[in-house]
């Protein structure tokens, strides 16, 4: 497939992953182009940003962000679809930083799969890895997110489901692709930072549409199966979350399911998917 890499178009294998891009340290975002928008772009850069500044680097010699640099997507993305036959798509920037200060950019798409209704969430084996820094980046090569995705892979292959990994403590962490938050019958919450989740831009997403009316309240606990909600929130998801149905052991065993009452998670879904509406930015 081709690939887009500082000013230049080069073949690159099949679904190439953020390892085979770059093996080495690296800053990436993913989000998802439909009808040319993204949906609440500025959390994605304010994360990359928040991650340059952690190391000292200049975020201005970048080629590509959503605030002063729109413009500079729309030939990069024009080609790439073109040459993928896409019109929506997954994409990925990768921004690596390079020893003399400057940067390497990577851009790639790949097809963007329906929504689910919903999902089903397996508790996985795989223990979250420690963060480079906290609040935790989102970093390449990503391996120990790809070894929970793949263990989920083979306890199903049905695009519906996402893992949950727990940290070395047995604390609910993270998913694999994705961001978690729960509905306990009067607040809401999200797995801390000390769990080495990863910082969500759809979650952000979630807190500010919020305002001040409400809290996502951060904690290191047990899996929750006290809650009445579950909501999974990935930015490449049409609206930026979906709910849970039911939680599975890895062999199948059902440990939790939804509360016949979703109304307050259904009320924040559309809250959710209000405020990222409003956000969004044309890219093409």
């Amino acid at each position: 497939m081709q690939a887009w890499c500082n000013h230049k178009f080069i073949s690159v294998p099949d679904q190439a992953s953020v390892a085979q891009l770059c093996p080495d340290f690296c800053l990436f975002e993913t989000f998802a182009l439909r009808h040319g928008q993204v949906e609440s772009a500025i959390e994605h850069e304010v994360r990359l940003n928040s991650a340059l500044r952690h190391l000292n680097l200049d975020k201005t010699q970048l080629h590509l962000n959503f605030s002063d640099k729109l413009h500079h997507w729309s030939p990069i993305l024009k080609n790439l679809l073109l040459s993928e036959k896409l019109t929506d798509a997954i994409v990925r920037w990768v921004v690596v930083p390079n020893k003399d200060s400057t940067f390497t950019e990577w851009v790639t798409v790949r097809p963007l799969s329906p929504t689910p209704t919903s999902v089903d969430l397996f508790l996985l084996k795989t223990v979250r890895d420690q963060a480079e820094w906290l609040p935790r980046p989102k970093t390449g090569p990503w391996k120990n997110s790809q070894t929970a995705l793949d263990e989920l892979k083979k306890i199903s292959s049905s695009p519906d489901v996402e893992g949950v990994q727990l940290d070395q403590h047995g604390m609910v962490s993270d998913c694999t692709r994705s961001a978690l938050a729960w509905w306990d019958g009067s607040q809401w919450f999200t797995p801390s930072p000390e769990t080495h989740s990863l910082t969500s831009t759809a979650l952000q997403s979630l807190k500010n549409s919020f305002g001040g009316s409400k809290k996502i309240n951060e904690v290191a606990t047990l899996f929750p199966h006290h809650a009445k909600s579950l909501m999974v929130l990935r930015s490449t998801f049409m609206g930026g979350a979906v709910l849970v149905n039911k939680v599975l052991s890895p062999n199948g065993e059902i440990l939790w399911t939804s509360s016949s009452n979703q109304s307050e998670a259904q009320s924040a879904l559309k809250t959710l998917k209000e405020f990222r509406d409003q956000r969004s930015v044309n890219l093409l």
